[in-house]
């Protein structure tokens, strides 16, 4: 992960926490506009995810992209929940390598990350309960609660992980890992990203700004035909 955490939590708490001053409240809205492939967005409400993935466990790679150039560093664009994806702020798995295996309930609600190993396992963990309920995170004074927005329209997907982060109580900026795609109920390919916003008041000296977004595939590999 490249960021420059620690030292800017200690910068962070000598400037804020004498007055409490340098952040908003941060009230959570209870719904998400979700991305679907092509562009088109529904509204979720917190606590659902896409019935096409409902009942198992899923495996999500990162798959090869014909027209990407790693010579070139690729420009900043909008991304697709805010902010700019301008990549580089975490490392890229290698193509074919697991990302992370996330468990969906019976009705496509996300419950549980696992074995995750490139989005910021050392920060929020190698398993991530997605559940709305607060915990903390490695770092001192941070906590985080994960919740699952997600919708299906026949055989297209969308779904969303909103991280809301803490510092000592107070709200300073959220990340959301994000995919959408096509399939049907073993296998699903479409794109994989995440977005980092902590940049409101001086929730920007906690964390990087920035996302990064890029082909995926996953496969189911528990539950199969259920």
């Amino acid at each position: 992960m490249k960021s420059r955490m620690g030292g800017r939590l200690t910068v962070l708490s000598l400037m804020c926490l004498p007055t409490w001053g340098c952040f908003t409240s941060g009230a959570p809205s209870e719904t998400l506009e979700v991305v679907l492939p092509g562009g088109a967005k529904e509204t979720a409400e917190a606590g659902t995810g896409p019935a096409l993935l409902a009942g198992g466990t899923w495996a999500g790679f990162r798959k090869a992209d014909p027209d990407e150039d790693p010579s070139e560093d690729p420009e900043p664009a909008p991304g697709p929940y805010g902010g700019l994806l301008n990549g580089g702020l975490l490392e890229r798995p290698p193509v074919d390598e697991q990302i992370f295996l996330i468990d969906l309930d019976a009705d496509g609600k996300a419950t549980r990350v696992r074995e995750n190993k490139y989005f910021l396992p050392d920060i929020y963990g190698a398993t991530i309960p997605v559940d709305n309920e607060f915990r903390s995170a490695s770092l001192f004074g941070v906590t985080f609660a994960a919740r699952s927005f997600g919708v299906s329209v026949e055989d297209a997907f969308g779904i969303a992980i909103e991280a809301r982060v803490r510092l000592f109580g107070i709200y300073v900026g959220r990340a959301i890992i994000y995919a959408w795609g096509t399939g049907d109920d073993r296998r699903v390919d479409g794109q994989f990203g995440y977005l980092l916003n902590f940049d409101g008041g001086l929730g920007d000296l906690l964390l990087d700004t920035g996302g990064d977004q890029y082909p995926f595939y996953a496969e189911r590999v528990d539950g199969e035909g259920d």
